[in-house]
């Protein structure tokens, strides 16, 4: 978990591990994954049109869901 505040997307240091866009917003998928399998971004230093707490909280929500799923398919079990 990195947790930056600002509003220029502190990310450069992914540059080399996923796809970043204009003013180094990370790129995703709908469920926040990156280009890199089983490293997702959620919140502002995401590429998108909405920025607030709300949305920053509800892609948190779906990332952690995906990540879970993720991992359980790695390791075969399933956690609930």
């Amino acid at each position: 978990v990195f947790v930056f505040v600002g509003n220029i997307p502190n990310s450069k240091f992914l540059n080399e591990l996923t796809k970043l866009g204009k003013k180094s917003y990370i790129l995703t998928d709908d469920n926040m994954m990156t280009s890199q399998e089983g490293i997702y971004a959620c919140g502002d230093v995401r590429k998108k049109i909405l920025r607030q707490v709300v949305t920053a909280c509800g892609e948190g929500a779906t990332a952690a869901f995906a990540a879970q799923k993720y991992i359980e398919e790695l390791k075969g079990v399933s956690y609930k």
